[in-house]
């Protein structure tokens, strides 16, 4: 009679059939229930369902680049030859990159562009700027909407999380998302060999570390580990 010691390996493809078995049996085979979470929670996480804009990006017309804001059609006699002086009280506006641009103005002329009549301190403007160039209608604006439009998909269901998507669905207008939840796989490490990691080395007793090493790879694989007891309870590790 060959006495039954030690533990005999299942191949894996056998292995998987049972563990899948088994799910589809409790009626586990497929994503948990859904829940929602913040952004700074998601990554890594899979989306429960699509993710529709709630906003427009920008949400209105911003400069593209530091300069003045302006009518585009009064500089389209502008040349090195003749010049265009417009007045910052009623013609030219400063603005920074991202600012709105007024209701007036169709175009930004960048600041290295421009010639300040009268400047202050820091370099901008006082009484008027004078145009050398023409400029097209919408220059150096990006428009309402460039990047990502109101109510537009911006993700698709059971898509992986990664840090540009999460920057996606922020600029959208939106805080959280709708992911599956997570599932919980116990991890369980025993054995009266073992103690904690960077305990003291003596004769006969090893580091555990397997179950790190699983947990890591849970973690990896879009899981959530977890320990049922504490990780040395059980491994005798106070003797």
């Amino acid at each position: 009679m060959v006495s039954e010691i030690y533990l005999h390996d299942v191949p894996l493809g056998e292995a998987w059939s049972r563990f899948r078995g088994a799910l589809h049996a409790a009626g586990l085979w497929g994503p948990l229930e859904a829940e929602e979470i913040l952004l700074e929670e998601a990554l890594g996480r899979v989306t429960a369902e699509p993710v529709w804009a709630a906003a427009s990006s920008p949400h209105y017309h911003a400069a593209a680049m530091d300069g003045y804001a302006v009518r585009a059609g009064s500089t389209e006699r502008a040349s090195d030859r003749a010049p265009i002086t417009l007045s910052t009280a009623s013609e030219a506006h400063y603005i920074d990159t991202g600012d709105p641009i007024p209701e007036w103005a169709d175009a930004v002329v960048a600041i290295e562009n421009v010639e300040p009549v009268d400047p202050d301190e820091l370099g901008r403007a006082r009484r008027a700027i004078v145009v050398r160039t023409p400029l097209p209608p919408w220059s150096n604006v990006r428009l309402m909407g460039e990047d990502i439009v109101a109510t537009e998909l911006v993700l698709p269901a059971g898509h992986v999380l990664r840090p540009v998507d999460l920057g996606a669905i922020a600029g959208s207008g939106r805080g959280t998302v709708k992911a599956w939840r997570r599932p919980r796989v116990a991890v369980i490490p025993t054995g009266s060999e073992l103690v904690p990691p960077g305990g003291p080395a003596r004769p006969g007793k090893i580091p555990e570390y397997n179950s790190i090493v699983l947990a890591a790879q849970v973690s990896g694989w879009g899981g959530a580990p977890n320990w049922l007891t504490p990780i040395f309870s059980m491994t005798g590790a106070s003797a």
